[in-house]
């Protein structure tokens, strides 16, 4: 769970009452959804299904591991705070009086501990407010994946008509990061689930956003496959979408000016020790030679070297 230390939550700007609550008194939550961090209404609605993508297995068995830490964790140092919120009376049934806003897996964990009472922030919200308070909470808990959050911020937009500039101040996030995180919905749903599973990531993802559908899973099984970084990715994208002639000419470009550095650095050396001095190699490796023709020059080179070795010291 990341550290949200020094930033003001959602929830600490909403009235709430914090009591103590009986596990009777909330409404159960029988399993996790593949987003792994929704309320028991559903707040990321959106995610993988089991029925629909190959990676959903594979996710699931991931969200296990997390509440079985998270298990061993409630057993050593208590329960933790709920957020719930209180159920009308409409549809109130026997004792169940609360639903659980977020933090789903901490519940559950809890539970498999044993724990049975539990200190919660208690709200007073209606269905609208409830759920945009479980949209906004989980993103900014730093608990969900990419695709998750992408799913979250997507609710917020079609369902409650926010824009990127009001999910952003929402959720503490920057205008271009909500965007980007957002441009993720656009990728094919194979490319979708490998970042879902954790076989990619939100970063090499994002590169082939601009890359056509046809070519985007091609892509994504060929950077997994090699291992490559983000840049190195990018790189590659940029070179598949540029015109070979836009390449030759950017290349061109790159070895002139590499050529040019090299010049100017042949130069200086050739003032500081005052002699011939020669280079063959580029700028990742290569040699240097140094030529003198006589004694004297010889010694000012040994003057040259006396000098570094002092600025050494």
């Amino acid at each position: 769970m990341k550290n949200v230390r020094n930033k003001r939550r959602f929830a600490d700007k909403t009235a709430f009452e914090r009591k103590s609550v009986h596990i009777s008194e909330i409404e159960d939550v029988k399993e996790v959804g593949l987003d792994g961090q929704n309320g028991a209404d559903g707040a990321l609605d959106g995610s993988l299904n089991g029925d629909s993508n190959a990676y959903a297995e594979e996710v699931k068995e991931q969200i296990t591991e997390q509440i079985k830490e998270r298990t061993a964790y409630f057993v050593v140092n208590g329960a933790p705070t709920l957020f719930l919120n209180t159920i009308g009376e409409w549809e109130r049934t026997g004792k169940v009086k609360y639903r659980l806003l977020f933090g789903q897996k901490d519940f559950l964990a809890a539970k498999a501990a044993g724990i049975e009472t539990f200190t919660a922030n208690v709200y007073k919200f209606s269905e609208r407010e409830g759920q945009v308070f479980s949209l906004v909470e989980n993103i900014r808990s730093g608990d969900l994946n990419a695709m998750e959050e992408a799913y979250a911020m997507r609710r917020l937009s079609e369902e409650f008509d926010m824009t990127q500039a009001q999910i952003a101040v929402m959720t503490e996030r920057s205008r271009p990061a909500v965007a980007n995180t957002l441009r993720l919905l656009t990728l094919v749903p194979e490319v979708i689930g490998m970042v879902e599973s954790g076989q990619l990531s939100a970063g090499h993802a994002r590169a082939f956003v601009k890359v056509p559908k046809d070519k985007q899973y091609p892509f994504a099984l060929e950077t997994v496959k090699k291992g490559v970084s983000v840049r190195e990715t990018e790189r590659a994208v940029k070179a598949y979408l540029t015109p070979p002639e836009v390449l030759a000419s950017e290349k061109a470009q790159a070895a002139q000016a590499e050529k040019e550095e090299l010049k100017t650095f042949v130069e200086r050396a050739r003032k500081v020790f005052r002699a011939k001095v020669s280079l063959i190699g580029n700028s990742k490796k290569g040699r240097v030679y140094i030529d003198y023709f006589s004694a004297e020059e010889l010694m000012r080179l040994e003057e040259c070297l006396d000098a570094l070795e002092k600025t050494l010291d």
